[in-house]
């Protein structure tokens, strides 16, 4: 809808959404007033509930210190988070680069990758959804799809991603012609999710052993891995970070959207500091506005809170009753389920029946949103209370019978 991207003086609400008065833990309220169940957490922002005190308090507090940083020096904050960031991750990643969002982090990592290697492609996978700038945009999209913007940036191109339908010998296919491709040592970087698709909202998942599989082939021809955390990050799949479920390690790991809760914006570029050091002064890595120390601070009690609570086993544990009582209400409108954790797709028929369900669902007070054509993305925050989840489960199969 126009209205959610550009505010316009006269709105006078002819298009149909949400437009949020308010919004606390898993419910939003309209400006009518009306309660709503949030499936959506602002699609994987709020992963510990809306407007959550713990992460606004701690904002608030650093607002009385200091709001903005240098470009060309740091906060005591920025170094404060730095520190937990690289810490929570595996020891190999010891170097973090600023941004305001995903979109910038992954364009950062792109310029790296170049500067790096001294190549200039770039490859992505089919539908995959990685940012809305020229080089993020051409990561997961076919030029067809934005012909009118055209050309993106030259040397990036995408391939198909192996899903989990592909089978054994589809997947042993894929990765013939996955070594084929990078055995031209052409290749600067390979960009991916870490084997589901949050972007673009088809909740596709990888076959097993996607991300092992690609790490070894790109490591064998000097070929950096950069993994896209945006959607996944932050115990989203049932994990810290999504890497973790085959322990995996990229070269670069992006990350955004639930780095801070929603309550600043925020992304970063994790990586190797051997590979951006030499990197920096080409790839320009500054940002007027990146780690803001207040988003730094609501990013840091963002994480701490993650750790403390091990938020990413109640994630498991509720994707696991979501998907079993989805799949109770599979029949002649819904016809599969799938997911990791919190981060789950509703299959329909066709795309119109699933826009019907989110529509009649919204008007039952619950907030669920269509990922892409026939798949309904249902991501609630991750600390939605068990009561409420029921609830809003109610609402969604009772659209479906």
């Amino acid at each position: 809808m126009i209205e959610n991207c550009i505010v316009f003086r006269d709105f006078k609400g002819k298009y149909e959404y949400l437009p949020i008065a308010k919004a606390e833990g898993s419910l939003i309220w309209s400006r009518q007033g009306k309660r709503y169940i949030d499936f959506s957490s602002g699609w994987n922002v709020t992963n510990l509930g809306w407007n959550n005190m713990e992460v606004n308090e701690a904002l608030i507090a650093q607002a009385k210190i200091n709001v903005q940083g240098l470009l060309w020096g740091s906060d005591l904050i920025q170094e404060e988070y730095a520190a937990a960031l690289t810490a929570a991750l595996p020891s190999e990643l010891n170097a973090c680069v600023k941004a305001t969002g995903g979109t910038e982090a992954i364009e950062a990592s792109i310029k790296i990758a170049r500067a790096y290697t001294g190549r200039k492609k770039i490859i992505g996978f089919n539908n995959h959804y990685h940012g809305q700038l020229f080089a993020s945009l051409a990561l997961g999209s076919s030029e067809k799809s934005h012909e009118k913007i055209s050309p993106l940036v030259p040397s990036i191109s995408t391939i198909d991603f192996p899903d989990e339908k592909i089978g054994q010998m589809g997947f042993d296919n894929f990765l013939i012609e996955f070594e084929k491709l990078l055995s031209k040592e052409d290749i600067a970087a390979v960009v991916t999710e870490p084997g589901i698709v949050t972007g673009w909202g088809s909740t596709l998942i990888a076959y097993p052993g996607f991300l092992t599989s690609i790490r070894k082939i790109t490591k064998k021809f000097n070929t950096l891995l950069i993994v896209d955390e945006v959607g996944t990050g932050f115990s989203r799949t049932g994990k810290l970070f999504g890497i973790e479920h085959e322990n995996v390690v990229p070269d670069m790991i992006v990350f955004a959207k639930g780095i801070s809760n929603g309550a600043a914006a925020i992304g970063t570029t994790v990586g190797r500091r051997e590979i951006f050091e030499p990197a920096f002064t080409d790839a320009a890595l500054i940002s007027t506005f990146g780690w803001t120390p207040v988003a730094c601070a609501a990013a840091l009690k963002t994480l701490q809170i993650h750790q403390r609570d091990k938020i990413w086993e109640a994630a498991e544990q509720k994707g696991g009753y979501i998907i079993k009582k989805l799949k109770a209400c599979i029949g002649d409108v819904a016809i599969g389920v799938r997911g990791k954790g919190l981060e789950i797709g509703l299959q329909f028929v066709n795309k119109e029946i699933c826009q019907q369900v989110q529509k009649k669902s919204l008007a039952q007070g619950l907030h669920v949103v269509v990922g892409s054509q026939n798949n309904m993305q249902i991501m609630p925050p991750l600390t939605i209370s068990q009561e409420l989840l029921t609830e809003g489960l109610e609402i969604l199969c009772a659209q479906l019978r």
